[in-house]
């Protein structure tokens, strides 16, 4: 066997379900070659694509420590080096949603080695659950998060570690060489810094996880996301590590598997229903009328809305490429609800920034904001983002860090510039309408449309 093991979005050492694969068909293999195709990120924010590329350059260069030199070529060179290479199979994660073009899938890839009469094996690397395994009692996907979790959460277990020793890959491994335009000089590990920030977690913050994990001026989140989303971390690891320390903390702990089981439930739905990432789950909203104004889609993409929560949040996603789960909700539902935009606007620009996007979790939580997915919010609950500015950010401390200009105004109308115009400019000099924009909508009207919208459904 001359084996091709393809090694993107899997970019970790340690647990490597892949190193792991190799390691018990030594005797089957007479060839390993490690391979590194690049993703193409031109149509990305560059704060996205410098980090996919800063953990691909730490990757490689831990892999060079260990005396492993994979061949580095952009995907359009992969099925070129295939045939070079004289591959008779291929060895590829089959569970990865994060990569930033569908044409990186397990499915496309896959089909392209077909074609060219390469055999190709599928491992699961960077989720937990088998999909088919979870299904009900009717041999169907659950579409309710609460049945889907009461269902599969005594599936979690205790998993062994990754058995493999880095000296024995390299014994098989050829040496590659770079044939990409990437410099790998002076890269830094980010899965040993993505492994201690997550031990910080457990060790710190997750106690405050159940309590304060919506509270968007503190920041009591793991960050997991997007350690999963470069496969910096394996799932099982995490499992492993919440499951040793439950004990210690059932209610914190027992809420933060909760939201890792989510990220499963979205998995599961989006292997079962592909054609969801970008059509309405509920295939009644299918031929909803948005409202496609381009106009408001922009002020809403710069974060000059009138409503402070959700500029700053907006803001922070241009700068950094991250963003809360909490202001993820206010600004999907302040898009798809108050502007009546289309969420798969939304879902795109959120994939073109977000340097922890994940396609299952991204297009689903876009659905549930806007009321078309499964286990979505009805469509008659609609965040009102003055009272979630007011609730997530009682003090205004998250606005203040991305709106300066409110740095000094009181918390008591800080959530609400529109409504407290004259105070904003006697008090603070600050005039709504020219300093800052005025709300571009009223909730209130804004609401009804859309009720009156969705009931023609």
């Amino acid at each position: 066997m001359h084996l091709g093991v393809i090694l993107n979005r899997v970019f970790r050492v340690k647990d490597n379900p892949l190193f792991e694969y190799v390691a018990e068909h030594q005797d089957e293999i007479n060839k390993v070659y490690f391979i590194l195709p690049i993703e193409d990120l031109d149509d990305a924010a560059t704060v996205k694509r410098d980090y996919y590329h800063k953990v691909m350059k730490g990757f490689v260069s831990t892999l060079d420590r260990y005396d492993i030199h994979p061949y580095i070529v952009t995907y359009e060179k992969l099925g070129e080096l295939a045939h070079t290479l004289e591959l008779s199979h291929v060895l590829l994660a089959k569970d990865i949603m994060s990569y930033h073009k569908e044409i990186y899938d397990y499915h496309h890839v896959k089909r392209a080695f077909t074609n060219r009469q390469i055999t190709v094996i599928g491992q699961r690397v960077n989720h937990y659950f088998q999909p088919t395994k979870t299904f009900n009692k009717q041999q169907q996907p659950y579409k309710v998060f609460t049945s889907f979790y009461k269902a599969n959460r005594q599936g979690l277990v205790y998993t062994p570690k990754k058995n493999y020793q880095f000296y024995q890959l390299a014994q098989n491994a050829q040496k590659g060489s770079n044939q990409s335009d990437l410099k790998f000089e002076n890269s830094e590990d980010i899965e040993k810094l993505a492994r201690k920030a997550w031990h910080d977690f457990l060790n710190d913050d997750i106690i405050n996880y159940d309590k304060l994990t919506d509270d968007v001026s503190q920041d009591f989140v793991s960050g997991l996301g997007k350690y999963l989303a470069y496969g910096l971390l394996d799932i099982r690891e995490i499992i492993n590590d919440l499951l040793e320390g439950y004990e210690s903390d059932e209610k914190n702990y027992e809420a933060f598997i909760r939201e890792v089981i989510f990220r499963e439930f979205y998995y599961v739905l989006m292997t079962q229903y592909p054609e969801t990432a970008t059509k309405s789950f509920s295939e009644k909203y299918r031929n909803m009328q948005w409202s496609y104004n381009k106009a408001h889609f922009e002020v809403w993409k710069k974060g000059q809305t009138g409503y402070p929560i959700v500029d700053a949040a907006m803001k922070k996603l241009n700068r950094t490429g991250y963003m809360h789960n909490r202001l993820r909700m206010v600004v999907s539902q302040f898009l798809t609800k108050n502007l009546f935009i289309d969420w798969t606007w939304g879902e795109a620009y959120f994939k073109q920034y977000l340097i922890d996007y994940d396609n299952a979790s991204n297009v689903h939580g876009w659905q549930w904001s806007a009321s078309t997915g499964t286990d979505a919010v009805p469509y008659f609950r609609m965040f009102n983002p003055i009272r979630q500015s007011e609730r997530f950010d009682a003090q205004g401390y998250f606005i203040k860090t991305q709106l300066e200009i409110f740095d000094k105004v009181s918390s008591k109308i800080i959530h609400d510039p529109t409504s407290h115009k004259t105070k904003f400019k006697e008090n603070y000099h600050i005039e709504i309408g020219k300093d800052y924009p005025e709300a571009i909508v009223d909730h209130k009207s804004s609401r009804d449309y859309v009720m009156h919208k969705f009931k023609q459904y």
